[in-house]
């Protein structure tokens, strides 16, 4: 079931170990608190990074089987 609202511009991304989309922006941040993104379905660890050039993630619709 997709989830409602303006989905932002940018990319899309599947989740690598349950298939979830999402849409992927980014927003430059002074310091970023945390280095990772995890599927907000099945935790696993989506993407890492080491800048201030932060990748925001919105899930935007869950995969067929959940």
């Amino acid at each position: 079931m997709p989830l409602t609202g303006l989905v932002p511009v940018g990319t899309t991304f599947f989740c690598p170990f349950c298939g979830a989309l999402y849409s992927v922006t980014h927003s430059q941040l002074s310091k970023s608190e945390s280095n990772i993104t995890k599927c907000v379905l099945c935790l696993q660890t989506m993407d890492k990074w080491g800048s201030t050039n932060v990748p925001i993630y919105k899930l935007i619709q869950r995969p067929e089987d959940a």
